[in-house]
């Protein structure tokens, strides 16, 4: 592996690591507001459904 290779590997690594952070955030504080009553049950599974989404779109640009 060249080390130009190697640099943009380690680039992409921290990005996903960035990324994974800021999933489980999104999701413990969907969480939070859900349990506590500020959000509904509605609100509360269309953003489950958008974090899904956006890991998706996330993994789907990896790979091109």
């Amino acid at each position: 592996m060249k080390r130009g290779e190697v640099v943009k590997r380690a680039l992409l690594d921290e990005e996903r690591e960035i990324r994974l952070s800021e999933d489980l955030w999104l999701n413990y504080f969907n969480r939070y507001l859900f349990e506590n009553g500020t959000i509904t049950e509605k609100e509360y599974k269309k953003m489950v459904e958008k974090i899904a989404n956006r890991k998706a779109k996330f993994s789907r640009s990896r790979t091109t």
